[in-house]
């Protein structure tokens, strides 16, 4: 098998720091796609709140673009990290994203080849 990674592949580490009910980073023009709201609450095994958790989040904007990946992107464009608030919830608006290629070449592409799938199962989906 291969190695798990829980990063993926568009990971960039350092993202800025962002309170619990916040908006991502992103360029104006992906202020007009598709608004996209994520809440919760970070709790331990047994139920109890987390305040002060971290959140790292990043995705793809409407086209399937990831910032630091694609030239044309502003730095940390929908990338941040979340500080759950005394009650480990968050609030994070942003946009909706595109599905984007995954990569198909390293043990990825590899078993992609081997289990035989169409060029189609290395997209992974929009939410």
């Amino acid at each position: 098998g291969t190695k798990g990674s829980i990063e993926g592949p568009y990971y960039l580490p350092d993202s800025p720091l962002l309170p619990a009910r916040c908006t991502l980073p992103m360029r104006s023009v992906d202020a007009r796609e598709t608004p996209f709201v994520m809440h919760g609450q970070v709790t331990d095994l047994d139920g109890s709140p987390m305040a002060g958790a971290t959140i790292e989040i990043w995705h793809a904007d409407a086209e399937g673009y990831y910032s630091g990946f694609a030239p044309h992107l502003p730095a940390w464009n929908l990338r941040g990290t979340v500080v759950t608030d005394g009650q480990g919830r968050y609030e994070i608006t942003t946009i909706q994203p595109a599905p984007y290629q995954i990569p198909t070449d390293g043990p990825t592409g590899k078993f992609i080849e081997t289990a035989g799938w169409p060029s189609v199962a290395a997209r992974a989906p929009a939410p």
